[in-house]
Order: structure tokens, then sequence, then C-alpha cells
């Protein structure tokens, strides 16, 4: 009898603990709808199991089309984000480092990843990880990627003495302020030979062509674009014309062929500054003008 009461006692107290332990875990999300959870973030992946119907799960990450998720038993896997199977809301989630200075939000912990878009003083994320000297982040659309983890960009507690980097930051960046930036680059007004191809930085700066001279005034912020304007196109945010503000790169084919060939930067009142064979250097020019407004093709934020 004696056996037999301790081992009553002994089983509640572990399924005591057990409990204990999973409230702490705080499974936050419920299942409303019978999902596939998965070994990897895609059908073509091995499913574990079926999660059912309210059964109650913790969302580690939201990855695009996916959420990778803990069962209350400990088992990790993957299953669908669409909103039809759980009632996981990405708002609820606590995002509590804040960005203390613009840092380039990037695909890979590398920085040869590429760079989705800068996040500006002020944005709340949540830091996923820490990944030597990267931080693994998510922002409050749900997006996931990589920051250096130096502490001069976040107030993330663990980022202290962080050897991370962002390549193509200054000791004069001054993130994404967009009057500083346009600051910069009409610093170079009058500045340069327009010459195809050629790079400042390896010129002595002397020369320099569109888009060379775009990603030297962004270098100067910790933008790091493209070489080319064509794949500075890809970059950033689509803009309407109509919306454009000033620090928006601006697009062109002037060969009229259906291919961009040149970039600029609005600077505001209608006009944009360029590296440009028109004038042998950097100016500006009237969007509105005959040339630009048939030659215009798109716009894209960066900042």
């Amino acid at each position: 009898m004696k056996i037999f009461i301790a081992s009553v006692l002994g089983t509640a107290m572990l399924t005591s603990a057990a409990s204990a332990a999973a409230a702490a875990k705080n499974y936050e999300t419920n299942v409303e709808y019978g999902v596939n959870m998965r070994t990897g973030p895609s059908t073509s992946n091995k499913v574990v199991r079926m999660l059912r119907s309210g059964e109650d799960i913790h969302v580690i990450e939201a990855d695009g089309y996916w959420l990778k998720v803990e069962t209350e038993n400990g088992q990790t896997g993957y299953i669908s984000s669409n909103e039809k199977y759980t009632n996981y809301d990405p708002a609820a989630v606590r995002y509590e480092t804040e960005v203390e200075y613009g840092v380039n939000f990037r695909s890979q912990p590398s920085t040869s990843g590429h760079i989705y878009r800068m996040l500006p003083k002020g944005e709340k994320i949540h830091v996923l990880e820490r990944d030597g000297s990267w931080l693994k982040v998510r922002t409050k659309n749900g997006q996931t990627g990589y920051i250096s983890a130096k502490e001069k960009y976040t107030d993330y507690e663990a980022g202290s003495g962080s050897s991370g980097s962002t390549s193509g930051s200054t000791s004069g960046s001054v993130g994404g302020s967009r009057a500083a930036v346009v600051a910069t680059a009409k610093s170079y007004k009058g500045d340069f030979e327009y010459k195809w191809g050629a790079e400042p930085w390896n010129t002595s700066y002397r020369y320099a062509d569109c888009s060379s001279y775009m990603e030297l005034v962004f270098r100067q912020h910790g933008i790091d674009l493209p070489r080319t304007s064509r794949s500075q196109a890809k970059e950033g945010t689509y803009v309407k014309k109509s919306n454009l503000k000033a620090g928006d790169l601006v697009f062109f084919d002037t060969n009229d062929n259906g291919t961009i060939n040149h970039v600029g930067m609005y600077i505001g009142d209608g006009e944009f500054i360029h590296a440009s064979p028109s004038f042998d250097g950097v100016d500006v020019s009237k969007l509105s003008s005959n040339f630009w407004s048939d030659a215009y093709v798109t716009a894209r934020s960066v900042l």
C-alpha cells in the first residue's frame, strides 16, 4: 500500500512539474484547423504528424509561408502560416529590442547577404538568436533576417562587445535620414568627370558613372547597393512616381529599348540629382523635362 501511494504521488508530482514547465513555455497559439507538421518549410519535407484542432503550440519563428513551431511535448517542426490553420497573431509577439542606429537588414549572416532594407533608428524588432557577430531578428511585419550584433546598432543586451560589422558603414554614417542622404548627394555636385563603368573609389574620385555615384552616396550611410542601375532597380521597395520622397532612387531607359540604363536620386520639388554625360559630372535635372519624363521607368526606396 505504501509503495502504491508513493507511486501515485510520484506520478502526480511529475505531471505537475510537466504542466508547470509547459505553462512557463507559454504555448500561445491555438490550432484551429488540422494541419500537417513537417520536418522542414516545404511540402516536399516529411510529415511528422497532423496537429489537431484545439492543440496549443508555441511559434518559434515566422518564415514567409511557414511557421516553425513547438508542441507541448517539445516536438518542433513546420506548419503552413495560412491564417485558417491557427490564431497566430504576429502583432502579439513582443518586440523587445530597439534599433538605435540605422543598420542593414540582410538575408544571411554575412555582408554578402542580400539587403532587404535598412532598419531605421527607433524600429522595434524581436531577436530570435545570436549567430556569432550577427543577430537573427524578426520585424513587426513578420520578416526574418540578420543584422550586425555590434552594440551601437541596438539596445540588445547580449550584443555588447560584438565584433560584427556592416559593410559600407563609415564613421560619418547617419542611418536612414533622407535629408542627410540628399545632402551627401548634393555635396558631389560639380564633382567627377562622367565615365561609364568608372568607380570613384578606384579612380582617386575623379570619375564616376550614374550607378557608381549612387553606390558611393548610399555607401556612406551604411547602405550597400549593387553596381549597376539595372540591379539597383531591384533593391528596396517600389515607389509610385506621384509618391516620390527625397532620397528615393529614380530609374530611366534613355535608349528607349526597354532596359533600365540610368539612375539618379529624387531630391524634391520635381528634381533629381545624377551623374550624367549630358553635363559631364553630377548635377540636377527636372523630372518633368520632355527627355527625362519620357525616359522615366520606375522608382525605389532603400531608406
